[in-house]
């Protein structure tokens, strides 16, 4: 048995999967790069005023005042090919792309022994694309071609017992012949399948030509013909153009947020999680504004994915409006792991991520981040940089010994420097007066000279000197044109 998923008026669909509240009104599809633009699909709201397709943009309009025209969208469209595919094999390994809108699906394997079965199986399929704004029809059939047929005719799921019967009350024209074809055939007084059946294949074929064979061919009850079996794409991303330029935060966020919990759900059919974010922004001037996002702890959770995206727009100013949106995903395995007794690690890194994304948005980049030193000797030369959730770790073989790191001193330093008076025999400080330490000092090592930049005038202003001092205490002091302070203490 074979199942065909048929997505009617799939452009269409398509195109408002994004705006479901459009989907209650008069609405038609235009192709704008075709050379005549006309009406390609319809809703039934815009029928229901004498729409059709075939129709001007103008002659439409003219029979639909309220009619909403919209702009075909093979980026959207793509996007619902992935949702169906991705669907699609979440219940079965053997699907097929077969056209635009419809995917055929090999039930072999997947135990549906019964109609009843059959039929829960397939309401389930509807279920999973029902929060992607795409309804659906499914036929079940012995063959892929005949599954397709009774999709196109299902209300929303028919499933094929006596496939005679059923090909007997079919029209011809479910059979979607040429219209040449169509004309000699109602001429001649055929309008149903069986009738088409009883003229018989060899005598047709001499009258219309090889070209009818395939008609038969797709009746057949007993030849399967073998399915191009195909994998779900990879890709995960959601696409929209704007027909007014956006120049605010809230509506972007608005669909923003619509496309996080579209692709969250998508991940989630396939038991994956979002790892990273692409953020593409286009822009009315002709460029482009793109980000990424390293998501910390991989997630599907849809605030948490969210608040990440809406701290980092809140503050962005683009030259220009907007005119197009695309967040892609990618996608990774759920980590979980339990927790050592004595581990310290962070419970929730996204959360302790967004904590880190409102800094930069208050202070600055340049003032919120990592502090990482400058290839420079000017002392408390540093930069900020943004904090990087995927620096290795310092492996076992990197390690010093417990005895090697014991071995060596670390200076605590004071915030600012504490000022000082030195007293100094034979060019070497032999006491030193200030708020944490008064007395003589018994050795001493130095002077180490340095200020920074060797191309600056006072490049070397600076003297330091390494301290012991009489109660044993260790020291770093030193002399600039600023004066005498003590640096820090050695622990």
């Amino acid at each position: 048995m074979f199942a065909v998923i048929y997505i009617p008026h799939f452009s269409l669909q398509a195109a408002l999967r994004h705006e479901p509240d459009l989907r209650s009104q008069p609405v038609a599809l235009i192709d704008p790069q075709s050379s005549k633009p006309e009406i390609i699909q319809l809703n039934s709201a815009a029928r229901s005023y004498g729409v059709a397709e075939g129709l001007t943009a103008s002659q439409a309009a003219a029979r639909c005042e309220p009619l909403k025209i919209k702009p075909r969208s093979p980026s959207q469209e793509e996007s619902a090919t992935e949702i169906l595919l991705q669907s699609a094999y979440s219940f079965s390994p053997n699907i097929e792309s077969t056209a635009p809108g419809i995917c055929t699906v090999e039930l072999k394997g997947l135990g549906l022994a019964g109609q009843e079965s059959m039929q829960t199986w397939a309401e389930k399929i509807l279920q999973t694309l029902s929060p992607f704004h795409l309804d659906a029809k499914i036929g079940i059939a012995p063959t892929p071609d005949l599954a397709l047929l009774c999709a196109h005719g299902a209300n929303p799921i028919a499933i094929v017992q006596n496939a005679s019967e059923f090909i007997a009350d079919l029209p011809v024209a479910a059979l979607q012949p040429p219209p040449e074809m169509q004309e000699i055939l109602r001429r001649w007084g055929i309008y149903s399948i069986a009738e088409f059946l009883a003229l018989g294949r060899n005598a047709v074929a001499e009258r219309l030509g090889p070209a009818v064979l395939e008609l038969f061919d797709r009746l057949s009850t007993d030849s399967v013909r073998p399915l191009k079996l195909v994998s779900p794409p990879g890709e995960f991303s959601e696409y929209i153009e704007f027909e007014n330029e956006i120049e605010t935060a809230p509506p972007l966020l608005f669909i923003l947020r619509r496309f996080v919990e579209q692709l969250s759900r998508r991940l989630d059919m396939v038991y994956l999680v979002i790892a990273e974010f692409q953020l593409k922004l286009g822009l009315a001037s002709g460029a482009t504004y793109e980000r990424a996002f390293k998501i910390p702890s991989p997630t599907g959770n849809v605030e948490t994915l969210f608040r990440m995206l809406q701290t980092h727009l809140e503050n962005v100013r683009t030259d220009s409006p907007i005119t197009s949106l695309r967040l892609s995903a990618a996608p990774a395995m759920p980590d979980r792991h339990q927790f050592g007794l004595f581990e310290s690690t962070l419970r929730d890194p996204n959360q302790f991520a967004e904590t880190l994304a409102r800094l930069h948005a208050l202070l600055g980049s340049e003032n919120a981040g990592t502090p990482v030193a400058e290839k420079t000797h000017k002392p408390d030369s540093f930069r900020m940089q943004s904090s990087n959730f995927d620096a290795p770790s310092i492996s076992n073989a990197g390690r010093r010994s417990r005895r090697e790191r014991n071995t060596d001193l670390c200076l605590r330093r004071y915030r600012p420097p504490q000022p000082a008076h030195f007293e100094f025999r034979e060019e070497k400080p032999a006491l030193v007066r200030s708020p944490v330490f008064t007395g003589a000092i018994t050795g001493a090592r130095g002077p180490f000279f340095s200020s920074g930049n060797w191309w600056d005038d006072g490049r070397w202003t600076r003297e330091e000197w390494d301290v012991e001092t009489s109660n044993g205490a260790f020291f770093r002091i030193f002399r600039s044109v600023e004066g005498c302070f003590v640096e820090g203490v050695y622990d």
